[in-house]
């Protein structure tokens, strides 16, 4: 009995699904092993040729089957023959995605389109079932890149972004909610914390749970010259709630492709002076050639408070503090996917291509270039040619790295700022010289140069115990040569920039020579640096605790 058993439970139920029109194999469809009662006994999806492989088990009856764009069927397994059962059959596919369905007393107001809208329910529930199985039947190595953006007032113009690598290890999920279907439903989809709030957005997993569709209605949108070929089912929250934020969208479907293409929503319930800086999100679905669904890109424009300091009006008090609304972007994108089978799939992201120079206009060779607040790099070739690939849309602030000023948490500017598409573009780049930068900055704080040859220069910076950089400091320079001798102030009464920066531009400066920085503030001891001078560029932490 034992060796019956477990030959049962070892066969395995295999075949091929097609379209009874066309005859052409159906990848992405969804196959449900059930028992007699019913119950799940395993899931998986069809590939690129319709094919479909589950481990079949003794108990399994029947076989359900459904794909976005055809009409769900059941099939009896039949008994299997040496371990295997073979099922190959073909799916009807719907002539139109609102065919009626009849509709029965539910909470939500009455709408003609009632019956239309369920019937396409239920099509973008098999599309996004699609989704789940095909992340837990076959899961892919993913690198993803999320980002977060400032916007500039109530436009969609981005002032500064940041981009992450999430993370540099592989994952398997490329987009999952903070809650599920029942929580959002009961709380909505905004929380507070703290002095902000904290916004949420739905995955397939929420839109797929009967929790949602019983908290929220749906109607069929009006068409879209935008969206050829495609329907949306509209969705909103069926009992608001005052103290609840929902949200308000639709999910688009691509008739012709028989797919899932976004869902695009906003937030309600948030208030006048909130809901005028348009808060809410898109999520955006993919197929691939593997019959695998799921979210490659997806954002979310929410909505912040920051102080912002203001003169009194009649300028007898201090400035006052007020609360001020902004704009941001958060979100991301799956930049690469691999599945077991040998699909990829590699977003189509931006490349830039940098010409970098130096000020006398000849290659600028060997500078490794970056991208301010992003993982993003490159290092130029003989001729000053860098490519900076993968980015994902927005704009970008491009600097030289240099081992010397990283010490000091310091990059060199170029003045170049991009703005990345989906293509590549060509971008030129001043580079200056470690050497320029500092002469540069020793200008910048009002000192008068002369010409120095073979110069030795001192670029320091004053950073607190969590390496915040500190302006507005008082600091003195003192030279003790080498050897012995008298020492020299170099310079006297100069104060931080606001980036925290020192720069020291002086004949006086000598290789192999101590030189004493001295640093303060009211209040607090001053701080004593002292560091021996190599030739050329030296640079110099400035360590302050402001605890007195």
């Amino acid at each position: 009995m034992l060796g019956m058993a477990t030959q049962a439970a070892a066969q395995q139920v295999r075949g091929t699904v097609t379209d009874s029109l066309s005859g052409r194999p159906i990848p992405g469809a969804v196959l449900i092993l059930r028992d007699s009662i019913g119950a799940t006994l395993g899931r998986n999806i069809t590939n690129e040729r319709g094919e479909f492989v589950l481990a079949g088990i003794a108990q399994a009856r029947s076989l359900h089957v459904q794909r976005i764009g055809f009409r769900p069927r059941d099939v009896t397994i039949p008994p299997a023959v040496n371990g295997i059962i073979e099922l190959s059959f073909a799916m009807n596919a719907i002539p139109t995605f609102l065919e009626p369905v009849l509709v029965s007393a539910n909470h939500c107001p009455r709408r003609s389109d009632q019956g239309s809208a369920l019937a396409l329910l239920e099509q973008a529930r098999a599309g996004l079932l699609t989704a789940v199985v095909a992340r837990e039947a076959k899961p892919a190595s993913m690198i993803l890149f999320t980002f977060e953006r400032l916007l500039e007032g109530m436009s969609d113009k981005i002032s500064e972004q940041s981009v992450h690598v999430d993370s540099l290890y592989r994952i398997a999920v490329s987009f999952t909610a903070a809650h599920n279907a029942e929580e959002f439903v009961r709380r909505g989809f905004m929380q507070v914390e703290g002095e902000g709030n904290r916004f949420f957005a739905p995955d397939a997993d929420v839109l797929l749970d009967d929790q949602f569709s019983n908290g929220y209605c749906f109607r069929v949108m009006d068409p879209n010259r935008a969206r050829p070929n495609q329907v949306g089912l509209g969705f909103f929250a069926g009992d608001k709630q005052p103290d609840r934020v929902d949200i308000d969208g639709a999910l688009w479907i691509d008739t012709v492709a028989r797919a899932l293409r976004d869902i695009e929503f906003r937030y309600v319930g948030v208030g006048w002076a909130v809901e005028r800086y348009r808060p809410g999100g898109r999520i955006v679905f993919r197929e691939m050639s593997n019959g695998t669904v799921l979210i490659d890109r997806w954002s979310l424009r929410l909505v912040g408070w920051k102080p912002d300091t203001v003169r009194a009006a009649d300028n007898r008090r201090g400035p006052l503090v007020r609360m001020v609304v902004y704009a941001s972007e958060t979100g991301g994108e799956l930049g690469h996917a691999v599945w077991r089978d040998g699909t990829e799939w590699h977003a189509p992201l931006g490349v830039a291509d940098i010409r970098a120079v130096r000020l006398n206009r000849r290659p600028a060779s060997g500078v490794e270039l970056r991208a301010t607040g992003t993982p993003y790099h490159a290092t130029t070739d003989s001729t000053g040619r860098a490519l900076v690939r993968g980015l994902v849309t927005g704009p970008y602030s491009i600097v030289a790295f240099d081992s010397l000023l990283d010490t000091l948490n310091l990059t060199i500017p170029t003045g170049l700022r991009l703005s990345s598409q989906r293509d590549s573009s060509v971008f030129s780049a001043k580079v200056p010289t470690l050497e320029e930068f500092v002469l540069d900055r020793c200008t910048a704080d009002g000192v008068r140069m002369t010409a120095l040859v073979d110069p030795t220069l001192v670029i320091a910076r004053a950073l607190d115990r969590r390496e915040k950089p500190l302006g507005g400091m008082s600091w003195r320079a003192t030279m003790f040569p080498d050897g012995g001798g008298a020492p020299v102030i170099v310079r006297e009464g100069g104060q931080t920039t606001s980036d925290g920066v020192i720069a020291i531009c002086h004949s006086a400066l000598q290789p192999r020579g101590v030189l004493e920085i001295s640093a303060w503030k009211d209040g607090v001891p001053p701080t004593f640096v002292r560091q021996m001078l190599q030739p050329g560029v030296n640079a110099v932490r400035v360590p302050f605790d402001e605890r007195p």
